[in-house]
């Protein structure tokens, strides 16, 4: 693997080269590229060369710290190094002891227990040195550890039709909500397409909230889909995506007498019975194509169960119409640690570009990072979320802390009801 300037150095002692694979492959699979020895040093190639050179460009260096690495005099050259070209350090400590040798080199830097060597530290460590990664692949001039250049206008205008930022989470939902209503309204034989991310129990609770404002349903007589679902199991599971739908929106409408009609409503199915839920779900969206639809992205980047790190080709995604995704441990955990499938029925990526209108939801702080990211760096594969700036009315519906938190404070709406920026959205 040729070094380059978006690497993640693993600084290592030699007896731990099977966590340092097993390390490796966590990141990568999540978008992170990285250089180890011996793995990435070429035949014929001077080893103390090969490795100043991978430091002097990498955008971040972990430590995998032990008794061995602390008395390791290699261990301690690459730590001068990373502190001579100022690259971030991060440790995980897999032993329990604490740095003598090194404690000058790390002492001010961030460390995480991975005492067990599972998998969850290893989630917070992406999200910690995603940052550093973002910085590499938008080309930014200087690291740090939360997003720290702001886009221009220029460069937002290239694909967001706008930036919604309200006060709180329960006003951005409200103006998704009225979204919805509006253009469900306006295109009875068009259909709408529901979330079930985290950010879906936001959104229903205000379409229930609001619900009375309209006479009859305020779905009116467009068909009602969800973005996924969760394949081989019952709708009457706990995990079941057209459960939650179900029990957080479409019952508590019903009780208000706000219910959609029976043949209106086609939520995902993850099972075969009288008919294949796929071609199902192709067929209607097919006949009633999506006039609007909301999304809700990963931290990460992962959306409608694309995971990060997965895929090369954005060509291999962009088309793709309802199908059945296979997602990895670490998706699995974000979407639902407790599903008994590792599979996803997926509208697809190519079916949520098709919509007429497109909200991204960004309610949650955690998901600053991936926001900044939306708006700095290249559409890329390995990020699936990335390739929503490739639709032309596309929408960013957030708080004003998320915003402020993702550095994109200043390119925001003045609009702040959420009433008037759903019409605006719209074009009422």
């Amino acid at each position: 693997m040729k070094t380059n300037d978006s690497s993640i150095f693993i600084s290592h002692h030699s007896s731990k080269v099977d966590l340092v694979t097993h390390l490796s492959r966590y990141l990568e699979k999540n978008g992170l590229q990285c250089w180890y020895a011996p793995r990435d040093i070429r035949s014929g190639e001077e080893w103390d060369k090969a490795i100043h050179d991978a430091i002097r460009d990498c955008k971040a260096v972990i430590l995998l710290f032990c008794a061995q690495a602390d008395s390791s005099k290699q261990i301690k050259r690459e730590l001068s190094l990373a502190d001579k070209y100022k690259k971030p350090v991060f440790w995980l400590r897999i032993e329990r002891v604490e740095p003598n040798n090194l404690s000058y080199y790390l002492s001010s830097t961030q460390w995480l227990d991975w005492l067990d060597a599972r998998d969850d530290t290893l989630e917070k460590l992406v999200r910690d040195i995603s940052s550093e990664y973002i910085s590499s692949v938008s080309e930014q001039p200087e690291i740090s550890s939360a997003p720290s250049a702001r886009p221009s206008e220029e460069h937002l205008s290239l694909w967001s039709k706008g930036i919604l930022a309200f006060e709180n989470d329960r006003d951005a939902a409200e103006c998704a909500a009225r979204v919805y209503f509006g253009m469900a309204n306006r295109n009875p034989d068009s259909s709408v397409v529901l979330p079930t991310g985290r950010s879906a129990t936001m959104l229903f609770r205000s379409m229930v909230r609001i619900s009375n404002e309209y006479e009859g349903c305020p779905f009116g007589d467009a068909h009602i889909i969800s973005d996924t679902e969760t394949f081989g199991v019952w709708t009457g599971h706990e995990t079941s995506r057209t459960r939650h739908i179900i029990d957080m929106l479409i019952t508590p409408l019903e009780k208000r007498g706000k219910g959609p009609c029976e043949e209106n409503l086609h939520l995902l199915s993850g099972i075969y019975m009288d008919s294949d839920p796929v071609k199902t779900a192709q067929k209607i969206i097919r006949l009633y194509p999506p006039s609007v639809h909301a999304v809700s992205v990963s931290p990460v980047g992962e959306i409608l169960a694309y995971e990060v790190g997965t895929y090369e080709d954005i060509d291999d995604i962009v088309d793709d119409a309802p199908r059945v995704l296979e997602v990895g441990e670490h998706s699995k955990k974000y979407i639902d640690p407790n599903q008994p499938s590792k599979s996803i029925l997926s509208i697809g990526l190519g079916t949520a570009l098709s919509s007429e209108i497109l909200l991204i939801l960004a309610f949650d702080i955690q998901k600053a990072n991936i926001l900044h990211r939306l708006f700095n760096g290249p559409i890329t594969a390995g990020i699936p979320a990335t390739i929503l700036r490739n639709h032309p009315n596309a929408y960013v519906i957030t708080t004003l802390k998320v915003l402020q938190e993702a550095k994109l404070t200043g390119l925001e709406s003045e609009i702040k009801k959420p009433e008037e920026a759903a019409k605006w959205i719209i074009g009422d």
